[in-house]
């Protein structure tokens, strides 16, 4: 006598609106990554309408590049979002990796008021 065969499917979905533009703030892309960074930047300069800054990566294993939105680097000297992402988002991915990252960046400004000084 053959036994009875049971299948059973669950299916979970989170559905949500395409946002445009696909990047928000920065891509880092892996070495490996199956799009190139050549490619992400034509497709950035037909769907948005910011700026995107190139900045490539030279001679590290797992990062190639960084896309980042060019109104940040207003905010954020070059040098420190590369030492950020090299610090803090290179060791969680693979060189065929493509990472999304949304920025948040607070600037604190400092400002000493100088005394007039009268002469007379």
């Amino acid at each position: 006598m053959a036994a009875a065969v049971s299948h059973r499917w669950t299916i979970s979905a989170e559905v949500m609106e395409y946002a445009i533009p696909p990047i928000r703030d920065m891509l880092v892309l892996g070495r490996n990554a199956t799009v190139g960074c050549i490619a992400l930047r034509r497709a950035l300069e037909l769907l948005i309408k910011s700026p995107y800054e190139h900045i490539e990566i030279e001679g590290d294993d797992v990062l190639s590049d960084i896309l980042v939105r060019s109104a940040l680097l207003r905010r954020v000297p070059r040098d420190e979002l590369i030492r950020f992402v090299l610090k803090d988002i290179r060791p969680m991915m693979g060189s065929d990796e493509i990472l999304h990252v949304t920025l948040e960046v607070k600037v604190l400004i400092q400002s000493l008021a100088h005394e007039a000084t009268q002469t007379g």
